[in-house]
């Protein structure tokens, strides 16, 4: 009959809460080791693709560069070296200050905060 003390006292409400709380912190640790690898995976994974994102968009600079390098070159006959400079780097600021107006035009729109319709 000793035994049945011990029994009781593991089947007490105070021991299954107990018991209860223990599984559920052991179930919610589990859950974020889990995430954690997902996510540790998935930047794995995403760490080729920013290379070579990085490696592409260093490339199309390069290539822009050569561009207006050599529209330099070429209008520097017919223009002389100042004349041809200034408009290339006229035309070159220009387009940089038209994509910079783009861009905070669509941040300004991406982060406008709309009122509710009535």
């Amino acid at each position: 009959m000793a035994e049945r003390p011990a029994d009781d006292d593991r089947n007490s409400i105070a021991a299954l809460f107990s018991r209860l709380i223990d599984d559920a912190e052991r179930f919610v640790r589990a859950e974020i080791r889990l995430y954690r690898a997902e996510f540790l995976s998935r930047v794995g994974e995403a760490r080729v693709a920013i290379i070579l994102g990085v490696v592409a968009l260093l490339l199309a600079q390069s290539a822009v560069i050569a561009t207006v390098l050599g529209l330099l070159l070429i209008l520097r006959h017919p223009l002389g070296e100042v004349w041809a400079t200034i408009i290339v780097v006229a035309v070159s600021l220009g387009i940089a200050a038209l994509l910079v107006h783009i861009a905070i035009a669509k941040v300004q729109a991406i982060t406008e905060i709309k009122d509710k319709p009535e």
